[in-house]
C-alpha cells in the first residue's frame, strides 16, 4: 500500500529544510571580507585639516618672502618650522605656512599624525630634546628676528645698546590631552628705553595627532590672542584624531 500523497510531500519539506533549503547546492557560503583601510594614506589625507587655513585666521595675511622661516635662517637639523623635523617619526605631517597679523604678530602651525597614542605622546616629549640640541641656534635666530623687527620700525640700536636672549619653559593654556611650551625672549636695552620680542613654541597632543603653534610678537606677549589660537588648533587636532581609522 503506497503512502498518502500528503505524507510524501511533508517528508520532502522536512528534508529540504534540514539540508539548508537548497538541496541542489553543495557550495559553502563565503563571508564578504572587510575592506582593509590604509592608515598611512588616510593620515596623509586628513593631516592637512589639522593645520590652519586662511579661513581660520581672519585678519591675518600671508607675508612676502621675508617670513619667519627666512628671517630665522635655521639649519636643516634645527628647523622648527619644518614639520618633518619637529615630528620626525610621524606617519604624515603638514604645515600651515606663515601668517602675519595686523599687529605684526607672526605665526606658523604644524601637525603630525601617529599610529598610536603612545607614539604621539613620545613625540611631544621629544621636543625637549630638540630644544636642548638646538638651543644656541634658536637663541641666535630669534635675536636676528628681533633685530629685523627693530630695523623695520626704524629703531637704531646705537653704540651702547645691549641684547639679552633666553629660552624659558612656558606653562601653556590647558588644551588637549598634553601640552608643553617654550618661550624665546629677546630684550633689547637702548639708551632711553627697552624693547622686547617673544617667540612662543607650544606643542599640543590630541589622541594620535600632535600640533605645534609657533607664535611671535614684538612687545609684551598677548595671552588672549595666543589662547584663542591654541584652542583653535586643539579643535582641529581633535577633529582629525576622531576621523582616523583604528
Amino acid at each position: 500500500m503506497r503512502p498518502p500523497l500528503v505524507a510524501v510531500l511533508l517528508a520532502c519539506v522536512v528534508v529540504f529544510v534540514a539540508c539548508g533549503g537548497d538541496a541542489g547546492s553543495s557550495e559553502p557560503s563565503i563571508a564578504t571580507p572587510t575592506p582593509t583601510i590604509d592608515f598611512a594614506a588616510e593620515a596623509r589625507r586628513l593631516v592637512v585639516d589639522a593645520v590652519f587655513s586662511a579661513e581660520d585666521l581672519p585678519g591675518y595675511e600671508r607675508p612676502g618672502a621675508d617670513g619667519l622661516q627666512s628671517q630665522a635662517g635655521l639649519s636643516d637639523a634645527c628647523d622648527i618650522f619644518d614639520p618633518d623635523v619637529v615630528f620626525a617619526d610621524a606617519v604624515a605631517t603638514a604645515a600651515s605656512g606663515a601668517y602675519v597679523g595686523v599687529l605684526d604678530d607672526q605665526l606658523v602651525n604644524l601637525a603630525g599624525v601617529y599610529r598610536t597614542v603612545e607614539d604621539a605622546s613620545a613625540a611631544l616629549a621629544q621636543t625637549q630634546g630638540l630644544r636642548e640640541r638646538c638651543e644656541d641656534e634658536f637663541e641666535a635666530a630669534v635675536e636676528q628676528v628681533a633685530l629685523d623687527f627693530l630695523d623695520g620700525f626704524g629703531i637704531d640700536l646705537g653704540l651702547f645698546s645691549t641684547i639679552e636672549v633666553a629660552i624659558i619653559d612656558l606653562d601653556p593654556t590647558a588644551v588637549g590631552d598634553e601640552a608643553v611650551g617654550y618661550r624665546m625672549n629677546v630684550n633689547v636695552n637702548l639708551i632711553l628705553t627697552s624693547q622686547q620680542y617673544n617667540l612662543d613654541a607650544i606643542v599640543v597632543r590630541e589622541g594620535r595627532v600632535v600640533g605645534a603653534l609657533i607664535y611671535g610678537r614684538f612687545g609684551q606677549p598677548d595671552d588672549s590672542v595666543e589662547t584663542e589660537l591654541l584652542r583653535l588648533m586643539a579643535g582641529k587636532l581633535s577633529a582629525v584624531n576622531a576621523s582616523l581609522p583604528e
